[in-house]
């Protein structure tokens, strides 16, 4: 009969999108833009087939793989893929291989505990589908709506309709019918039709494009309007049955012949109170409830077929809870009670479409500690330290969502670029695709409640939209740099007195000089590195927990703005609209914002008074211990005393020029001594000097020439080059252990106490060469760049300690570093091991004040509560920087060098509605009484200098695990 014969003689090159793609993945993406992208006749039925080959055979249980089918499937929905090409379907044909599909779907969902958000957003993107039947009738009823009315002629509107539905119905037809609808319920209002077809994106270009193109417009005929509206309607439900499948109504006829009593009983209750229009409260938990009935009779044992129309009833009864939130005007009553109410019922939700993610165990127990603050506040009122737990528990939502944005970019940012590139679509689509999929993801009805209690939270808990971290009190004028990460505007070089505007930050960023503010879309500890750093370097560091604010500081990027801080008010306005700023010069003249901090006092000179932190260190202390720095010339010249220095040293033979000031201030703990109460850890120190040492050794020869190389790489660098900084990390990482040195490891480990000595020694050694390569991680080298500071200046000991598993950690500062008040501590206190702390890991320490005097007359004023989501535990041995430029005036020393522990610590979440920090009022007192009377005991120690002090508390015991000057 002839025809055209195709034969592969050479494997085809690979697309060039498929770049950067993982290459577990690259295959499926390769096949699925060779079946997408030819000029070969396509269909949607054809693309479902294929895709329920490509779930069946190819995809396994990886995050990647379900990703890539997701961006696939979702560019399909948004019109970015054909949805017919020279190719003719049968409704029977396209309902079947929907069936097909989203029943494998289904299947695959029972077993992905993990992955079924993402299978399940899979589903949200291809219609439930249905039998052989369900589909003929898409046929078989446009007929008899035909046979109503002599217009549908042919060469009309309806008849083109009717042409199209016979070989191509699409979801489309959906949006076609129900412009239909408004068309004939406003008596033939032809703008009504065309406004919704304008609404929802269909052009007449895309009418002309079908096989069976749409040219004409509908007619009206009023003698059999109502009869034409009923079948159009009936029409539209059976074509979202096929294409959507999310209709509530639909999905619970589906399952009313196999669903049980209970879950029956609980979707009667919600569509009750809906109905009803209840409270958004009661609206929210009824639904819920609903579809956790919903996912316990999947758990039950559902077949595939019922767990995919259950899924396509949970997708409805989601979607319909958005709804109802999205036509709340007023979604609260203005009391506290409710707008936690609606939370909880919010997060309850979303737990249940995060499926077996550790996120689904965090969202119950943010929903169980607001149902405790509830009752509380139901048994005693509105008080100030609820709103600030309000607050807290709002923070710690807040990072959860972040990290679960942060999930959705991580699992398909990469392949919805990739693929959207493969797939010809703009430029804007590929660069919102993932935003977008958030947008239409459980989550974002969670965010957007998270948004509108905000005001009433902060309200209760007497915060305003900003809480200042680092004071500034000079008034600067600079331009306003936004960036996503902190971490984005390392190394770059800015102008004087600019202002940076961040939504988040790690903790071990260095920002660049010369600017004066650095402002962070989430919380900050105060006594977290990157403050310490703020407070070292003179610049204000400031966080702004207010969306709206936030949002408003955005809009200033690119303008020049003036910014001051004036005791309890930060304020911020345009002077200058710079091209590239999101608002226009007229919108943003004159902006200014004047907000409540959080108790910044300061005097009418702007500065810190007589009692500053400018003068701490410097004049009034009895003992000056302030370790001076020892310049070195060059990695080969070594201080005798550090030449003959032992590889390993105990307190007793501390010196300023073997140690840190972490090992002095132990030594001087240990000599001048601590109420028995406080107890002080066993440490070894590996003293300054011992990585030059271990450097000349004779098998690290070939290492120092490396090392040597690298180094005049690095001097010749420009200020914001990072870019030998892993070769020299690496360099160090292969140094080789020198036998003296291998026996002073084992000494230490003794002396330590572990269990198991030769089998720790080479975690040991690995953990002492990481923390002297961290002299070159990226930001330590940028501040001795801005400080004009070489590495050859630094000397670097390691600290050697057993680790206490705490219960609790904390970090004090004698002098409140906000205020600069030499009279009043400020302390923060963490669950679990300091590094949540000091790391600014998501969320907020129980932050503190209290007034120093005599020890039993202390009253600790609660500034924040914890919302921290996790604490670490375990690390056995540590192993901690102590270098000789950490403490210096005007060096962000604080927390550039590393400290690591021997063994990998453990992160274990934290349930705040049980924790006894939060609930236990005797408790929580009772531990910040005796962490302000340890500030104050080491203070009084040192010689009266304000102290930096981290320690922890272990079954009711407390240690001292550090000491340093207060900069």
């Amino acid at each position: 009969g002839g025809g055209d014969m195709y034969v592969r003689v050479a494997e085809p090159a690979k697309d060039p999108a498929l770049v950067g793609l993982d290459g577990s993945v690259q295959g499926i993406v390769q096949n699925i833009i060779d079946k997408e992208m030819n000029d070969n006749s396509w269909s949607l039925m054809q693309r479902f087939n294929f895709a329920n080959s490509v779930v069946c055979d190819q995809v396994r249980d990886t995050q990647a793989e379900w990703a890539v089918v997701y961006v696939w499937l979702r560019y399909s929905q948004i019109r970015v893929l054909d949805w017919q090409r020279k190719h003719h379907t049968q409704p029977r044909q396209l309902s079947d291989a929907q069936l097909r599909l989203v029943t494998n779907l289904a299947r695959r969902w029972k077993g992905c505990g993990r992955l079924r958000w993402l299978i399940r957003m899979t589903l949200s993107c291809v219609g439930h589908g249905g039998s052989s039947g369900m589909g003929q009738r898409i046929r078989d009823d446009i007929l008899a709506i035909m046979r109503n009315d002599r217009s549908w002629r042919r060469g009309s509107m309806y008849e083109e309709w009717h042409q199209k539905l016979h070989n191509n119905t699409c979801p489309d037809d959906i949006i076609i019918c129900d412009a239909l609808v408004k068309y004939w319920k406003g008596n033939g209002d032809i703008h009504a039709y065309r406004n919704h077809l304008k609404e929802c994106n269909l052009t007449n270009e895309r009418l002309a494009s079908y096989e069976q193109p749409i040219h004409s417009e509908p007619i009206f005929n009023g003698s059999i309007k109502d009869k034409i509206i009923s079948d159009l309607e009936r029409y539209g439900a059976l074509l979202k049955t096929v294409h959507v499948g999310t209709d509530l109504k639909d999905n619970y006829d589906r399952v009313r012949g196999f669903l049980s009593e209970g879950c029956r009983k609980k979707l009667d209750e919600y569509l009750y109170f809906r109905d009803c229009n209840h409270a958004l409260e009661d609206q929210l938990w009824a639904n819920t409830h609903a579809r956790q009935a919903v996912y316990d009779q999947i758990s039950a044992g559902a077949s595939d077929e019922q767990a995919r129309d259950l899924l396509y009833l949970d997708l409805a009864l989601d979607g319909d809870a958005r709804r109802v939130v999205e036509a709340a005007k007023a979604p609260f009553d203005g009391s506290i009670k409710a707008t936690l109410g609606v939370l909880r019922a919010s997060a309850a939700g979303l737990a249940l479409s995060e499926g077996e993610l550790e996120s689904a165990g965090q969202l119950k127990k943010i929903e169980a500690e607001l149902g405790m603050i509830t009752e509380k506040i139901a048994h005693s009122g509105e008080s100030h330290e609820l709103g600030l737990r309000c607050a807290a528990a709002m923070t710690g939502s807040k990072n959860l969502l972040s990290a679960i944005i942060d999930r959705f970019h991580g699992a398909m940012d990469t392949e919805s670029k990739a693929m959207g590139k493969a797939f010809c679509a703009d430029l804007e689509i590929r660069e919102t695709f993932v935003e977008e999929s958030i947008r239409g993801s459980p989550a974002y009805v969670f965010s957007s409640l998270l948004r509108r209690s905000e005001p009433e939270v902060r309200r209760i808990a007497h915060l305003g939209p900003y809480s200042v971290i680092s004071p500034f009190s000079e008034e600067t004028t600079g331009i306003l740099y936004c960036y996503t990460h902190l971490k984005e505007c390392q190394g770059e070089q800015l102008e004087a007195g600019s202002i940076i505007v961040a939504g988040s930050c790690g903790g071990d960023e260095d920002v660049p000089a010369k600017v004066s503010y650095v402002i962070i879309g989430t919380t900050v500890d105060v006594l977290s590195h990157v403050a310490v750093r703020a407070r070292n370097e003179h610049h204000g560091l400031i966080a702004c927990l207010d969306s709206d604010e936030m949002a408003k500081l955005k809009a200033m990027k690119g303008s020049t703005c003036k910014a001051k801080l004036e005791g309890e008010n930060f304020l911020i306005e345009v002077v200058k609209h710079t091209l590239g700023s999101s608002l226009s010069l007229s919108a943003l003249q004159g902006v200014v914002k004047r907000v409540k901090s959080k108790n910044l006092i300061t005097p009418p000179d702007g500065g810190l008074g007589s009692g500053s932190l400018s003068t701490v260190g410097k004049v009034g202390s009895k003992l000056d211990f302030s370790a001076q720095m020892t310049r070195v010339p060059s990695m080969s010249v070594i201080p005798e005393k550090q030449l003959v220095a032992s590889w390993a040293i105990r307190p007793s033979v501390y010196t300023s020029e073997l140690v840190g000031s972490k090992s002095m201030n132990l030594k001087r703990l240990l000599a001048l001594g601590l109420p028995d109460w406080i107890h002080v850890p066993t440490s070894v120190t590996i003293p300054n000097g011992a990585m030059k040492k271990v450097l000349n050794d004779e098998a690290n020869a070939d290492l120092k020439t490396e090392f040597k190389k690298l180094r005049v790489q690095a001097n010749g660098s420009s200020s914001g080059d990072t870019s030998f900084c892993a070769a020299l990390r690496d360099c160090i990482m292969r140094l080789h252990l020198p036998e003296g040195l291998a026996d002073s490891l084992r000494g230490v480990l003794d002396e330590l106490g572990c269990d198991d000595i030769d089998g720790s020694l080479d975690g040991t050694w690995d953990a002492v060469k990481g923390v002297w390569a961290s002299l070159w991680n990226e930001r330590a080298h940028l501040a001795r760049r801005k400080l004009g500071m070489t590495a050859e200046e630094v000397d670097m000991a390691v600290l050697c300690q057993k680790v206490v598993d705490a219960d609790y950690a904390f970090v004090i500062h004698t002098a409140n570093p906000i205020t600069g008040d030499r009279d009043e501590i400020y302390a923060e206190v963490v669950v679990g091991l300091g590094e949540t702390l000091v790391g600014n890991a998501p969320g907020q320490a129980l932050g503190f004040t209290v007034r120093k005097g005599a020890a039993a007359d202390l009253y600790p004023e609660v500034k924040s509560f914890p919302s921290k989501a996790f604490a670490l535990k375990g690390g056995s041995f540590i192993f901690r920087s102590d270098s000789n430029a950490e403490d210096l005036e005007g060096f962000a020393g604080a927390g550039l060098h590393d400290s690591i522990p021997l063994a990998a610590q453990q992160r274990v979440d934290v349930d705040y509605a049980t924790e006894r920090l939060v609930n236990n009022d005797a408790f929580r007192g009772g531990v910040m009484e005796q962490v302000a009377r340890i500030g104050m005991a080491v203070e009084e120690v040192l010689g009266g200098m304000s102290q930096d002090v981290e320690g922890c508390m272990k079954d009711g015991e407390y240690f001292v695990v550090q000491a340093r000057p207060q900069v």
